[in-house]
Order: structure tokens, then C-alpha cells, then sequence
């Protein structure tokens, strides 16, 4: 079929439909880790890179979306994930690295919700 069309003696070319790509979602697997300093979330995200990676936090909510070039049964593949964050978590102080399709996240724990010892002294 022709790119150009004629409209009364002018020819137009008409422009190439723009096709919008369809996501086939998925929740990766994930591993998470409590530790003194705070907490590690390790997701596996294969195909996924640093253009094409969203992570935000919102009323409290880490959420994570992905979109990939891998395809599954026609469709490109999505990660979608989200986890509720505790008050003990300083959002400010979260963050995320990829390597080899694996997706890690620390949150440390704000410094008031941090262990912290106590001397013992006798009188």
C-alpha cells in the first residue's frame, strides 16, 4: 500500500501508525533480609536495565515497574512489584543498584529506630 495519499490533486504523505507495544505483567521473585541497619530487597528482573527501571516511593509504598525487550507468548514482559515500607525506614536514604538482572534495594532504618546499646554501669 501506498505512504501517499491524494487529496484533491495535492499529494500528502501520510504517516506511519506509531504501534504501541503490549506488556505481559509480572511480580518478580524477591528476597528480603532484615538486618541491624535496615533492610534488603533483592528482586530478579532478567532483561531489565537503568533506562527502562522506575523506582519510587509514595504514601509509604516502594513501588518498582520494569518494562523489558523480552517477549512472552507475543507480548514484551513488565516487572511490577510493590512493598508497604515501614516508619522505621529513611526514605531519603534508599537505594537501588541492578547487576546481571538482579534488582537490589536497601532501605536502611532511620537512625531512631536503630538498636542502640546501653552501657551498664554499677553504682
Amino acid at each position: 500500500m501506498s505512504d501517499i495519499v491524494r487529496k484533491e490533486n495535492k499529494a500528502e504523505v501520510k504517516k506511519p501508525e506509531v504501534s504501541k507495544l503490549e506488556y505481559i505483567e509480572f511480580a518478580p521473585p524477591s528476597d528480603v533480609v532484615e538486618n541491624h541497619t535496615g533492610i534488603v530487597v533483592l528482586l530478579d528482573v532478567p532483561g531489565a536495565t537503568t533506562e527502562k527501571l522506575s523506582v519510587n516511593v509514595e504514601d509509604r509504598i516502594l513501588k518498582i515497574e520494569a518494562d523489558t525487550d523480552l517477549a512472552q507468548h507475543g507480548k514484551h514482559v513488565r516487572y511490577k512489584r510493590s512493598f508497604q515500607i515501614s516508619h522505621e525506614i529513611a526514605l531519603d536514604k534508599i537505594s537501588a543498584k541492578i547487576k546481571d538482572g538482579v534488582l537490589r534495594l536497601e532501605l536502611p532504618k532511620a537512625e531512631s529506630a536503630r538498636v542502640h546499646k546501653i552501657k551498664v554501669t554499677t553504682e
